[in-house]
């Protein structure tokens, strides 16, 4: 088996500990409030209706098979609908959106302690995650570990979700390393295991509730925490 050179991580749920409802009442209450300050005349039930049914026009409208959807493409296009075109206000309605519906937002305790490790150990490491570039970014900032990365690839940017294998490959390349020296950990056995494997890198479950039994597809390793995925890793370099 190849040595491990290099790790590309999930990012939320991964690195990040998050949880976010967008059906609370408060969320589109305050987003219309918002919006009439800049003429919209709409209401929670109207904006949260222009939501859901522009996602839906343009999941009918692309041929990708793992699309992405671009929130802030979406509130362009509710503005436009209102006579709008304004790139600031669409993007300050997708941070408000995720303010307004993040319950909870954290690093794990070992997701900081792993990343020093790991680059001070050598490892060039990259991000490859089905997140919002509105966003995610600035998240990644806001919680200190976006200066771990070499680089970061987000579906939104692409067009496509993983198990998308064009994510990984993308990943790969610009890390300068063929897949088989490459291992992604995710949380996820369908877009993160199937992603990472179908091209052909190794992948680590990240299962830290313990939760999932005899997982397929199989990932290379089934670990608890980024600690035990941490000393896999060093033992397969």
């Amino acid at each position: 088996m190849p040595e491990i050179r290099a790790v590309i991580f999930d990012c939320y749920s991964t690195l990040i500990d998050i949880r976010t409802d967008e059906n609370k009442e408060e969320v589109f209450h305050y987003l219309s409030l918002y919006l009439q300050y800049y003429g919209v005349k709409t209401d929670a039930g109207k904006l949260k209706s222009s939501l859901v049914r522009e996602k839906e026009q343009y999941l009918q409208s692309t041929k990708v098979a793992y699309p992405e959807i671009d929130i802030e493409v979406i509130f362009t296009n509710i503005l436009k609908n209102e006579g709008l075109n304004n790139p600031f206000l669409a993007e300050s309605c997708c941070k408000l959106l995720r303010t307004l519906s993040r319950e909870r937002f954290q690093l794990f305790e070992d997701s900081i302690p792993v990343l020093e490790q790991m680059k001070k150990s050598g490892y060039p490491l990259a991000v490859v995650s089905d997140a919002q570039k509105v966003f995610c970014m600035q998240e990644g900032e806001t919680l200190g570990i976006t200066p771990f990365f070499n680089h970061t690839i987000m579906s939104t940017h692409l067009g496509f979700r993983k198990p998308d294998s064009r994510l990984f490959t993308i990943a790969c390349t610009l890390l300068e390393m063929p897949p088989a020296e490459v291992v992604y950990i995710g949380n996820d056995l369908e877009t993160d295991v199937k992603g990472a494997q179908g091209t052909g890198m190794k992948a680590i479950l990240l299962d830290r509730e313990r939760r999932i039994k005899n997982p397929e597809p199989k990932p290379d390793f089934h670990a608890a925490d980024l600690w035990q995925a941490w000393e896999w890793i060093k033992g397969n370099s």
